[in-house]
């Protein structure tokens, strides 16, 4: 039996992304698409053949009708699609960034009630760099300069970015928090996303860099951890929890 996916913002960047992961998968299948206004289906998502019946812009229809949500909008919107993933007692994955300290408050108070999975990033590679910056952080981080650079496309709106955050806290975490971590970012072009975390030591440097050539490294990493997610309690779980790092 095939688990039933909701994407909200499914005419987005992302949105689309998992769309297209989505229609390929034997084990998951698209129940709805969530848009903001009906009038705006973009040539894009007319491509992919979605059925109209699935479209729509009632948020409360379409997670009522899912097994889980795939998050990837923007932070008011988010919070909206947490309260009705917590009515209809439906799991969630989360992937938007930008939250307010008051909102990660409300998600972790919600993961009590239903399982969620939120990560910054995705991506199997970034969270394997996560792993690689803390053992470097451990070994070498109170005595480097640390600084984490960032390029991502002009249309990002938070700076630093969810993922650089990630680095942060992995650093502090394994220094107890003693250290200024220096953020450096860009946002020109059309970049997905590029990441390099640098210590560096009186007399040489470590770099560790990961490069996103394609969105799709993302919505694959959602879409494989929605499935892991289907059989988990409630509880707040990572994408190191899914690749058992």
């Amino acid at each position: 039996m095939s688990i039933k996916v909701c994407i909200p913002g499914i005419a987005g960047r992302m949105g689309l992304e998992i769309a297209k992961v989505l229609l390929e998968s034997s084990n998951l299948e698209l129940s709805s698409g969530i848009l903001r206004d009906n009038s705006k289906i973009s040539k894009e998502l007319s491509l992919l053949e979605i059925s109209k019946e699935k479209l729509s812009t009632n948020l409360n229809n379409s997670i009522e009708g899912c097994d889980i949500c795939i998050d990837f909008t923007k932070p008011n919107y988010s919070m909206e699609i947490l309260e009705a993933c917590i009515n209809f007692n439906k799991k969630l994955v989360i992937g938007t960034t930008g939250y307010s300290s008051k909102q990660i408050d409300r998600i972790e108070a919600a993961s009590k009630n239903i399982p969620i999975l939120k990560s910054s990033n995705m991506s199997i590679g970034i969270n394997l760099c996560l792993e690689l910056v803390e053992k470097a952080s451990l070994a070498i981080g109170e005595n480097s300069d640390i600084d984490i650079i960032e390029h991502h496309h002009k249309h990002k709106i938070d700076m630093p970015s969810g993922t650089s955050l990630a680095f942060e806290d992995k650093i502090k975490e394994a220094i107890n928090n003693k250290k200024e971590i220096n953020h450096h970012c860009l946002r020109i072009g059309n970049v997905v996303g590029d990441h390099t975390v640098k210590f560096t030591l009186q007399d040489e440097s470590i770099e560790i860099h990961h490069k996103s050539f394609d969105r799709k490294i993302f919505a694959n990493g959602a879409i494989l951890a929605a499935e892991w997610m289907i059989d988990k309690d409630a509880g707040l779980y990572t994408m190191s929890d899914f690749l058992a790092l």
